[in-house]
């Protein structure tokens, strides 16, 4: 691929930020929480077909949806719907929004499962299809920026659509959602610390003068970039190697974000009325899903050993 979009990409993008400019900006009364999950942009996203986009057009067209809905400070549910659930089950429409639940994770927290409305459940090499219903759900208090829930009771599994030997390939799709997801919340974030520092006076100087900031806003920005074009490589190619190295490239420079945009906002930066930790904390909630930088990495060796190990051949490599 080249890093430059198509025109019928720019379009999407274009189009999708033209509904997602109404919801750039949170009330008050939204702000002092710890998340904001928009019903209303989530269903002006379904009813205009974005989250279809895995579907109608293609996972790269996918991810650059995920990635402009994780720029605003609230909270929908993208990347599940119009990455996972395309490349699992192409040819049918999954009522959203939808969870997505690790091996043995049933009866721990999770993301989005207060207003899930179907769970992608990994379940040895397969993937369970769970329908949701609210009053199975209870509201776990997080910081972390998204709505977390767990079951009340174990859900009875017996009854759900099983995806046979697809367990392999939600992971893959899972990672390319939670780095696109990365992407859009980490330049926000740093965008946002930017206008902060350039209008944040210390000394008579704005703190954005002063050249040891600069340098480690650009070392953000630059990890950022790498992100989001390791995010739309793995995407594009649909290799799974390229979703392990992206999702790990993401994860694993969390901390980095945390440390230095927090610290660049100064004491506002640890406050709820600062709009700083509906990013950061999104950012945290997403460090260890899917197995984490850790679980990714792993994948990564045992896909690079299992090459090099391969009987070489005369002429050239087997």
């Amino acid at each position: 691929m080249d890093f430059k979009l198509t025109e019928e990409q720019s379009a999407l993008v274009e189009a999708v930020q033209a509904i997602l400019g109404d919801h750039s900006e949170l009330t008050v009364s939204n702000r002092h929480g710890f998340c904001h999950f928009d019903h209303k942009l989530q269903h002006l996203l379904l009813e205009n077909g974005f989250l279809d986009a895995g579907r109608d057009l293609g996972a790269l067209e996918a991810a650059l949806v995920t990635i402009e809905a994780s720029r605003i400070p609230a909270t929908v549910e993208v990347g599940a719907s119009a990455i996972v659930a395309a490349r699992l089950l192409p040819d049918e429409r999954v009522e959203g929004p939808i969870a997505l639940i690790g091996e043995g994770g049933l009866d721990k927290p999770v993301r989005n499962l207060p207003v899930a409305r179907t769970a992608f459940v990994e379940s040895g090499d397969d993937v369970l299809v769970l329908k949701i219903e609210a009053k199975d759900v209870e509201i776990t208090p997080s910081i972390y920026a998204y709505p977390f829930g767990r079951f009340r009771t174990e859900p009875d599994l017996t009854r759900c659509q099983r995806i046979v030997g697809a367990a392999v390939q939600l992971r893959q799709w899972w990672r390319v959602a939670l780095a696109a997801e990365c992407s859009g919340t980490a330049q926000s974030a740093i965008a946002f610390t930017i206008d902060h520092v350039n209008n944040r006076q210390v000394l008579g100087r704005a703190v954005g003068s002063y050249q040891s900031v600069q340098h480690r806003l650009v070392q953000c920005h630059m990890i950022a970039q790498g992100i989001h074009f390791l995010t739309l490589r793995a995407a594009w190619s649909g290799d799974p190697a390229h979703a392990d190295e992206a999702a790990c490239y993401a994860q694993q420079h969390v901390q980095k974000f945390m440390v230095d945009l927090h610290q660049f906002n100064g004491a506002m930066g640890v406050t709820n009325e600062h709009l700083l930790h509906f990013w950061t904390y999104r950012l945290r909630a997403l460090q260890s899903e899917a197995g984490g930088a850790h679980g990714a990495a792993r994948s990564i060796a045992r896909a690079r050993w299992a090459r090099s190990s391969m009987p070489k051949v005369a002429g050239g490599r087997a």
